[in-house]
């Protein structure tokens, strides 16, 4: 009877961990029908493109290039396991100074390059606090006493 009891145990607690390590699909940004898409052309104005595709997931204004992206990502991660990056597809629409369409590039995830965060040359700013420098800091910041600690008396 008590072996039955482990068994069972066992198999619950086997079976709701595997539960937990479902694969999830996340999915950020959108992107118009690719029939729309293949309706721009060269000589479309701006108005025009965000007319017939709508708003941009990124606009340009810096500088002397104007254009427009269109972008969707999709990403699986199974528990604990860091996303991995499986569809991308970016649509750029470039404009000249007329704002007019000049030119539609499409990259996908094969086009992207992987930049990876190096810690020894790219410090992050900023002020990391000891325990004890943290305790001197707060001495005197509460009060027990019930009343609003922002009126001093």
């Amino acid at each position: 009877m008590f072996k039955k009891l482990i068994i069972y145990s066992f198999f619950i607690l086997s079976s709701s961990i595997l539960c937990g390590c479902g694969l999830e699909t996340y999915q950020s940004g959108d992107l118009p029908s690719q029939k729309r898409l293949e309706f721009v052309k060269p000589g479309f104005t701006q108005a025009q493109t965000v007319e017939l595709l709508g708003e941009p997931s990124f606009q340009n204004k810096i500088g002397p290039d104007n254009f427009y992206i269109y972008s969707k990502s999709i990403k699986k991660s199974r528990a604990f396991l860091d996303p991995k990056e499986i569809e991308r597809d970016i649509y750029v629409i470039s404009f000249d100074e007329k704002n007019t369409v000049t030119n539609i590039q499409h990259l996908t995830l094969a086009d992207g390059h992987v930049i990876t965060y190096n810690k020894d040359t790219s410090p992050v700013k900023g002020k990391e606090l000891s325990v004890l420098e943290q305790l001197v800091k707060n001495f005197g910041r509460y009060d027990a006493g019930g009343r609003d600690s922002s009126v001093r008396q």
